[in-house]
């Protein structure tokens, strides 16, 4: 029998869904805010892409500091640790039009970002682990909802910007950063005094012993093969993903002549799909397994998304073809989380790390790579590009997850 969750822990769950909540409106904030950034700073696309390129650097430093010592700390405190770094980088993100006039600043915006990039994986790698050390009986349900409220924040960004933020007021960009940031800044000291009472509770009441048993070899979980096939397989699909997150809104209004709202919600479109899949997928989980789901969603939304490119649409169908590609999608990260994890356990923190380091190298290619060829062969050749990595991260992900 399962036991009675406590008051600090069920305010510990609730913070944890807001902190990604927070996460995910800062991380897709950047597809909608291409229009402004680009004629603020006045750049291209491929100079606009070399942004989430530099904030995935700094995603990478920590991803691979906590895969290898992730275990050794408190992760609770870990979590506001990122959230008070994504919240002061969004904060001096947000304070750039009053320091630099239009057509300057960018150096500025690379630094800010590489510290949104620190602070953002931080709370990406150490959630994971979280809910599984805190809720292990309930971590298959509590998974898929903490990432549904990523997919709620990504939901709301397009709207979040557009409603702040216009094309003709560049500098109206930095906006929606400067009201997260400071936002961020406060749900972190919250989380802090949280902490205090859910300590505990938790493994983290006697760090020592945590210590001790993570201090023998902490890569060990990188010299099973199956580490690096999750890695490809996580890797290929949030090419996509972050491909799409990016450029979308700019496809909308470059290829289907959308109006900059109706483009913006055109990602909205998705991760409502997408939210309504992390909801529904503990269900499913019951009634099949989490590599089959995997599967055969990846499998059906390739397809799905080639029909998108290459047949003509009416706008109201255009949607629904993107809300449902997001549905399908919806549980593809939480199910790389669970499969992960069940494959390297009491390794939260460094499975949680081969996840997360896939994120950032995803961020670090695709949006930058995508931005190169849509300025050298146009918006279709890139699009391409991203679908045929969806089919190909489903035999990484089969050999990761075969019975040996």
């Amino acid at each position: 029998m399962k036991e009675k969750l406590r008051v600090s822990a069920i305010v510990l769950l609730i913070l944890c869904f807001v902190s990604f909540l927070a996460y995910g409106v800062h991380f897709n904030c950047f597809g909608t805010s291409t229009e402004t950034m680009m004629q603020f700073f006045r750049i291209d696309e491929s100079r606009q892409g070399m942004i989430l390129t530099v904030q995935s650097i700094g995603g990478i430093v920590m991803t691979v500091l906590l895969g290898l010592y992730g275990e050794r700390i408190n992760k609770i405190h870990g979590i506001a640790f990122g959230l008070g770094l994504m919240g002061v980088a969004s904060i001096l993100i947000g304070a750039i039009p009053a320091w630099c006039e239009a057509g300057s600043g960018y150096g500025l915006m690379l630094v800010f970002s590489l510290l949104a990039g620190l602070g953002t994986l931080t709370v990406d790698l150490l959630m994971n682990g979280v809910i599984t050390d805190v809720f292990p009986e309930r971590k298959n349900v509590f998974l898929p909802y903490v990432h549904a409220f990523y997919g709620v924040g990504a939901m709301l960004a397009p709207m979040y910007v557009s409603a702040l933020a216009a094309p003709d007021a560049p500098e109206t960009f930095a906006r929606p950063y400067l009201i997260l940031g400071i936002l961020a800044v406060v749900l972190c000291g919250v989380l802090v005094l949280n902490a205090m009472r859910v300590n505990p509770h938790t493994p983290y009441r006697d760090m020592a012993v945590l210590r001790k048993r993570a201090c023998g070899n902490p890569a060990e979980v990188f010299r099973d093969l199956r580490a690096w096939l999750y890695l490809a397989a996580c890797f290929l699909y949030l090419v996509f993903q972050t491909g799409l997150s990016a450029w979308l809104p700019q496809y909308s209004m470059n290829v289907l002549k959308y109006p900059y709202a109706s483009a913006a919600k055109m990602a909205t479109f998705y991760f409502l799909g997408a939210l309504l899949m992390r909801l529904l997928s503990p269900a499913i989980y019951k009634r099949m397994s989490v590599r089959k789901f995997y599967v055969v969603t990846i499998s059906v939304s390739a397809v799905l998304f080639a029909l998108f490119l290459f047949l003509p649409w009416g706008p109201v169908m255009t949607r629904v073809l993107i809300f449902v590609l997001g549905l399908l999608q919806g549980a593809a990260i939480p199910s790389m989380v669970i499969l992960c994890s069940d494959s390297f356990p009491g390794r939260s923190a460094s499975a949680s790390s081969i996840i997360v380091l896939s994120v950032s190298l995803a961020a670090l290619a695709g949006p930058s790579l995508m931005g190169t060829v849509i300025l050298n062969s146009g918006y279709l050749w890139a699009v391409i590009m991203i679908l045929v990595c969806l089919p190909m991260s489903i035999l990484p992900l089969m050999l990761a997850t075969r019975e040996k």
